[in-house]
């Protein structure tokens, strides 16, 4: 399955407009990638693990950044929480219902650049087969010169959802509604 958040292929394309070929496209460095979650409940880490399985495409527009197209897909059953109990509870039914809903998507509509190394970009996430709006933070950890020249593109990403908009865990009250998701690493051509 595919993972999220593209922030980063967005931020390098509005970071490198002048020097860059119109369109180029980039992938995940699988070898230096993690996408995790995160659940808190009253503010402290209740839950928390990693998508084993993702993948994205990323076509940026370094001329124009708001051109760019990014689309990541998760596994939803491919999720590691820690222990085989708490993988099944995340991954059944009443919460992520992997076995009905596979992937979870987000694709972007429209990318702004937030200062010299960040972005946000504007998509639609969908889980559980409901697609709401999403928005995804970016910086970049490197050097863009290196970046103009081929280099990987190292970045950090994240955004927010609230659980009971997806119809995750509407009798769970352990964790609160939001869950934040996170990637770092890095998207090589």
């Amino acid at each position: 399955m595919n993972r999220t958040i593209s922030l980063p292929l967005v931020l390098a394309a509005s970071m490198l407009g002048h020097e860059a070929q119109a369109q180029s496209s980039w992938n995940f460095d699988r070898g230096a990638t993690q996408i995790s979650f995160v659940g808190h409940r009253f503010g402290a880490v209740v839950t928390n693990g990693r998508f084993e399985r993702y993948d994205g495409t990323f076509a940026i527009d370094f001329d124009h950044p708001e051109r760019s197209r990014i689309k990541v897909t998760l596994d939803t059953a491919s999720i590691k929480a820690g222990s085989t109990l708490v993988d099944g509870f995340i991954t059944g039914a009443s919460m992520l219902d992997s076995a009905k809903y596979p992937t979870a998507t987000f694709v972007s509509d429209g990318v702004t650049r937030t200062g010299e190394h960040g972005l946000e970009i504007r998509g639609r996430l969908t889980i559980k087969g409901m697609t709401h709006p999403f928005q995804v933070r970016v910086m970049i950890d490197g050097d863009v010169d290196k970046v103009r020249r081929g280099d990987a593109l190292p970045f950090r990403a994240s955004g927010s959802f609230l659980r009971p908009v997806y119809d995750i865990g509407r009798d769970v009250n352990v964790v609160d509604d939001q869950i934040d998701i996170e990637i770092k690493g890095q998207l090589a051509r």
